[in-house]
């Protein structure tokens, strides 16, 4: 349902479990001050325990997609991909609502969330992980790119590529759109095209990509009518029937098949079958008309480079 990676803190180093965000540029990692039930069940930043760690006595809170989280600033050494990030500002999440966690964690094996987001949606006092690391020299450039895998029973989850993009797994050239709005990873898409059917007229309008949600989010009247020409559950031996979904922008058609749009339920019938479910569901916000989750993702090998302000696409291999 999540794909997420390792990176390490401190001195000598503590492991934990992070998710990619695109919204935000933050780092978050649960604190061992937290000591309700769900944190406990967590790797939790412990200071006491790192040689490198330095305090800030600066405490830190937002609402993310309106869920109210409260930390504290600290500063250490963070680890990823192997390379060590000096004087590394993160916050360590000490006070939520519960909601926050049901939603973003459920039962995952999460212990934090790295943002990726721009850097101008940050705060003063803190240098988002990529900046860091590009001030450090430490990459070259301000471009990162995911792979996921779609055979979830790979040993190879996907790849986080930083600093620039992994020819090994896509096929063809970039489709490059410019982003929409200034410091979010934002676009305008076209067109959604099911049965010849076009299900936004002029436009679909601002959309935006997520790892950190497995499905496709779009408007509820939109959804509405795609349920009417594809099923929300579904015999897993039968979607082949279901028809291709194409979203048109650049240019260019995306399309998402059957087996990339449905994904297999947690039971089986009666039967003994298993259950497929559309990954596409409704949500509506005022900011944005369609978020394309990993499932999308899974599909089309995506580059995200701050330096050009746009967004490349190729077909996953």
């Amino acid at each position: 349902m999540k794909y997420y990676g390792n990176i390490t803190i401190g001195t000598p180093p503590q492991t934990f479990r992070v998710i990619f965000d695109m919204v935000s540029p933050h780092l978050w990692i649960f604190s061992k001050k937290c000591n309700v039930s769900v944190c406990l069940r967590r790797n939790r930043y412990d200071s006491t325990k790192s040689s490198t760690y330095i305090a800030s006595n600066t405490s830190f809170h937002m609402n993310y997609f309106n869920y109210h989280m409260e930390g504290f600033l600290s500063t250490d050494i963070v680890n990823i991909a192997g390379l060590n990030v000096q004087n590394q500002t993160f916050i360590e999440m000490s006070i939520h609502t519960v909601s926050i966690i049901e939603r973003l964690f459920l039962d995952a094996p999460i212990d934090g969330i790295l943002g990726l987001g721009y850097s101008d949606t940050s705060i003063d006092t803190e240098m988002p992980l990529l900046d860091n690391m590009i001030a450090q020299g430490l990459i070259s450039s301000p471009i990162f790119s995911f792979y996921l895998n779609r055979d979830t029973s790979a040993e190879l989850g996907g790849k986080l590529i930083l600093g620039d993009s992994d020819p090994v797994h896509y096929e063809g050239d970039f489709t490059y759109i410019p982003i929409s709005r200034t410091g979010h990873w934002q676009f305008i898409m076209d067109k959604i095209v099911i049965n010849d059917t076009n299900l936004c007229g002029e436009s679909c309008g601002e959309t935006t990509v997520a790892i950190e949600t497995l499905f496709i989010w779009g408007p509820r009247k939109n959804i509405t009518f795609i349920d009417t020409l594809i099923q929300v559950f579904m015999d897993c031996d039968q979607i082949s029937q279901l028809p291709t979904i194409q979203f048109i922008f650049g240019g260019e058609a995306f399309n998402l098949t059957s087996k990339d749009y449905m994904y297999p339920g947690l039971y089986e019938d009666i039967s003994n079958k298993t259950t497929c479910r559309s990954g596409i569901v409704d949500f509506d916000r005022d900011d944005i008309n369609w978020i394309l989750g990993s499932i999308f993702i899974r599909r089309y090998y995506i580059e995200f480079d701050m330096k050009n302000n746009r967004l490349g696409f190729a077909l996953a291999k």
